[in-house]
C-alpha cells in the first residue's frame, strides 16, 4: 500500500461525507454498519476474548466500532499512512495502531485470531496483491476468521461515487469473482452483498439479510476460515 492517504488524513471524512450524498449517509455510518455486520455474521464472537487486526484501518472509525461491538476482543490496527495513525491513537487511545512498511506486517506468525480488510485492497496496486495475501495468511492462526470488505463495481451507485471521488483516484475495484478467487488459500469463500437501499428507502433495509446472494448490492464481503 503507499502513502497517498497522508495526503487527506487530516480531511478524509469530510471529503468522503461529500461523494456519499448519493446514499443519503455519511462515512461513520457506513464504518458502524460494517462493524454490526460482523456481529450479525459472527455472533458468538460477541464476547469472546480474541486478537483481531483491522488491516488498512485508516484513521480507526471503523476499528473503534469494532472494539466497541467486540468487548473481550484485542484490537489491532495498521495502516501505511502514518498520518492517518496518528489520527487513530489520538482519537481511540484503547486501540494499538501502528503505521505499517512496505508488504510487512510486523506481527508473529499466528498472531491473530481474525483479520478483516474494509476497503483496503482496492487500493494496493494487484500486483502487490499476493505478497499482502501471503502476510495475513501468516499472521493468522489456523481456524482464523478472515473477512474482506470491498466495494461492488456491479452497482451501478457505487460505481457513480467511486468515479468522481478524488480518494479513489488510483484505486481499482475488485470484482467478486476475483476476490473469491484469489483469497481461496484462506479456505472455502462465502460471499455476502448488502447495502441495497439508500437512507430515504432505510425502512427496506431489514429485508437486506434476505438479498445476500443477489450480486448487486453496494457492498460486499468474502468470508473464509484459515485451513
Amino acid at each position: 500500500m503507499n502513502h497517498e492517504f497522508d495526503d487527506y488524513a487530516k480531511n478524509y471524512e469530510v471529503i468522503l461525507d461529500k461523494y456519499l450524498w448519493l446514499t443519503g449517509d455519511n462515512n461513520t455510518f457506513f464504518a458502524e454498519y460494517k462493524a454490526k455486520k460482523l456481529t450479525e455474521w459472527y455472533p458468538t464472537k460477541v464476547f469472546e476474548s480474541f486478537k483481531m487486526l483491522d488491516f488498512g484501518c485508516g484513521i480507526g472509525t471503523m476499528t473503534a466500532f469494532v472494539k466497541k461491538e467486540f468487548s473481550g476482543a484485542q484490537v489491532y490496527g495498521i495502516d501505511p499512512s502514518s498520518e492517518s495513525i496518528k489520527i487513530a491513537q489520538k482519537r481511540y487511545s484503547d486501540i494499538s495502531f501502528q503505521t505499517s512498511h512496505g508488504t510487512s506486517i510486523d506481527f508473529e506468525d499466528n498472531f491473530f485470531d481474525f483479520v478483516y480488510a474494509a476497503g483496503a485492497f482496492h487500493h494496493i496496486p494487484f500486483s502487490e496483491h499476493e505478497a499482502y495475501k501471503k502476510e495475513l495468511l501468516r499472521v493468522l492462526k489456523p481456524g482464523g476468521d478472515f473477512v474482506l470488505f470491498e466495494l461492488n463495481p456491479r452497482n451501478p451507485g457505487t460505481r457513480f461515487i467511486f468515479n468522481r471521488s478524488p480518494i479513489e483516484k488510483n484505486a481499482k475495484m475488485l470484482q467478486p469473482q476475483y476476490a473469491e478467487s484469489f483469497f481461496k488459500d484462506f479456505g472455502p469463500i462465502t460471499t455476502k452483498y448488502y447495502s441495497f437501499y439508500p437512507n430515504f428507502l432505510r425502512w427496506l433495509r431489514p429485508t437486506e439479510k434476505y438479498m445476500t446472494k443477489i450480486p448487486f448490492g453496494g457492498l460486499y464481503a468474502c468470508l473464509a476460515v484459515k485451513k
